[in-house]
């Protein structure tokens, strides 16, 4: 699998400059990696990722041409990718939660990309449709979810039990669908773009309940240079406001 590497100029003189502007001096790389089994986040294809996350820094590209992006890369766990937020390894993540772990090593840039809607997905002979976390509590199911979800301890603090032990969430839904585990908690998303696989079509089922929605965002390192981050943010709100973030996740929502 592929991490995604982004070279950009950075340097503090970069801040005054007017969006577009053409410096001429060579690009310096930031550095970002891809989530592992997070289609159509990421998909990688033919040797590079496609997706949500590439679309959206290829637009970025597009509307600022101090940013350049390169494709020779490796997927990694979300834990992975928190820690190389923390230590300066990469300089961005795209499209994570938010969560006070993240905010501890990382920032917010620019608005919301996207908003996800939590939803389950139980064996196709299953016939509970919960469509709340009270609905869960009283059918107190195992539930398994993506290894470093951020939403597990919230499901752990509601007393369900949880099974996190992979972050391979075809594989989560195969679990399901043999009976390790009642129900896949997972982004909507992602759970219709897994639902198509052969692996595991015709035997799970989406949940038609939303237990949930929040916003999901572009973060970077506390380590990169604000004049770079400055930048980002400014090409993010531009995005933001012609409407093309949106853009972006419908074409992907509707199976691109």
């Amino acid at each position: 699998m592929n991490t995604l590497a982004i070279t950009i100029l950075a340097g503090a003189t970069l801040a005054g400059l007017p969006v577009g502007a053409d410096t001429g001096a060579a690009p310096v790389p930031l550095r970002i990696y891809a989530q592992e089994s997070m289609p159509p986040k990421w998909v990688a294809r033919n040797g590079h990722m496609d997706g949500v996350c590439p679309d959206i820094l290829d637009a970025i590209e597009r509307i600022e041409p101090r940013l350049r992006f390169a494709d020779n890369a490796e997927a990694r766990s979300l834990p992975v990718i928190e820690q190389a937020l923390e230590s300066g390894l990469v300089d961005a993540a795209c499209a994570l939660l938010d969560t006070q772990q993240r905010r501890d090593v990382a920032q917010i840039v620019g608005p919301p990309l996207y908003s996800v809607r939590h939803r389950l997905a139980a064996s196709i002979g299953d016939t509970a449709t919960p469509g709340s976390f009270a609905d869960l509590v009283k059918l107190k199911p195992l539930i398994n979810t993506a290894r470093g979800a951020s939403y597990t301890q919230q499901l752990r603090v509601l007393g369900l039990q949880v099974d996190d032990s992979t972050g391979d969430n075809l594989l989560n839904l195969r679990k399901v669908a043999a009976g390790h585990g009642r129900f896949f908690y997972m982004n909507e998303l992602t759970l219709a773009w897994l639902l198509r696989d052969e692996q595991v079509k015709g035997t799970v089922r989406l949940l038609p309940g939303v237990l949930r929605e929040e916003p999901i965002y572009f973060w970077m390192s506390k380590k990169t240079d604000p004049a770079t981050v400055a930048i980002v943010d400014r090409a993010l709100d531009r995005l933001h406001a012609s409407g093309e973030l949106a853009r972006i996740y419908k074409r992907w929502l509707n199976g691109r």
